[in-house]
């Protein structure tokens, strides 16, 4: 029996959180696979439309939200543990989540919202969209400074051992490093690569450090 239940989508960066989170610990997840275009499953799992949505099979408890389901796998699975056991750095790795998630993300985001609907014609846009895609990517790319930075002396973004920062940034900066696979269409994921990009010329330690991440396992 699977120890828990997940639905997702294909190429969802929140889903492949939980999978990474899974995976370090071992967790036999049962996914279930759901078409973007008909959420009806996840709809009457959840109430609303977003993946993934995690179920304990035990007492049939749902949640959702990637922040939320990972708290959850590490307080019903504690070991090995995806947060620093000091609790000073433990707050420290939920003050850079809660920033990639409530910061970081906002650009890329505003940049899809602005180029999807016209296949990334810049030419379709005012003058004044151009500029915010223009100021948000300087964003982007300014914090890829940092992250280079952080990796500075240790392996892991929360410290020596992999960890919960990692789980949270990789599915994000991956795209940065490698672009999106063959079939993945989200605009958002473009926007990653396109705005995002680095290589292992301008972020040596931010590149080895995706490498790393892409060999773990999982589930």
């Amino acid at each position: 029996m699977a120890d828990l239940r997940v639905y997702r989508i294909p190429f969802s960066t929140n889903v492949e959180r939980v999978a990474l989170a899974a995976g370090h610990k071992g967790l036999a997840v049962e996914w279930v696979d759901v078409d973007p275009d008909d959420r009806r499953e996840v709809r009457e799992a959840s109430g609303q439309d977003l993946v993934p949505v995690a179920v304990d099979p035990d007492g049939g408890r749902v949640i959702v939200d990637s922040p939320r389901i990972l708290a959850w796998i590490e307080e019903r699975w504690p070991e090995p543990s995806l947060w620093p056991a000091d609790p000073g750095e433990a707050a420290l790795a939920d003050v850079f989540c809660h920033r990639f998630n409530e910061v970081w993300k906002g650009p890329p985001n505003r940049i899809a919202a602005l180029l999807g609907p016209v296949a990334f014609d810049e030419g379709r846009l005012t003058d004044a969209e151009r500029r915010a895609v223009v100021d948000d990517g300087e964003r982007l790319r300014g914090w890829l400074r940092r992250f280079e930075e952080r990796l500075d002396g240790q392996d892991h973004l929360c410290g020596a051992s992999f960890g919960i920062c990692d789980v949270t940034a990789y599915p994000f900066l991956r795209y940065g490093l490698e672009g999106p696979p063959a079939g993945d269409a989200d605009p958002f994921h473009r926007v990653l690569h396109q705005h995002g990009g680095f290589d292992a010329a301008s972020h040596p330690r931010l590149a080895a450090w995706v490498e790393r991440v892409a060999q773990r396992p999982q589930a």
